[in-house]
């Protein structure tokens, strides 16, 4: 029985990841994200809807000595992670503009 057992743990597959691989690459290096979205609507002079423009917006934010707080905007949820990694990564070694002071 215990065989089995073994056996069944040794072809154990995960399912689909439904999560963005941008997003789980950012939570894994340890920040803290959130996901906004938001539609414009534009509309003609006389009030009919013309338009609706969906805007998502990606935050990170992560104390790690000093607090950073990043942000993108993107059409999608996927263009808006992927372009919030992207911006996390070329400002990864600058120094964070934030700093907490400590009353003494």
């Amino acid at each position: 029985m215990a065989l089995a057992l073994r056996t069944a743990r040794q072809y154990r597959r995960h399912g689909v990841t439904l999560e963005p691989a941008d997003l789980r690459s950012l939570e894994r290096a340890g920040w803290r994200t959130t996901l906004e979205y938001r539609e414009n609507h534009v509309r003609g002079r006389d009030g009919r809807l013309l338009e609706v423009v969906e805007s998502w917006t990606a935050e990170a934010e992560r104390f790690d000595g000093a607090f950073q707080v990043v942000a993108a905007e993107g059409a999608t949820a996927d263009e808006a992670w992927a372009t919030l990694r992207e911006e996390i990564e070329c400002t990864e070694l600058a120094p964070s503009r934030i700093r907490l002071v400590h009353p003494e």
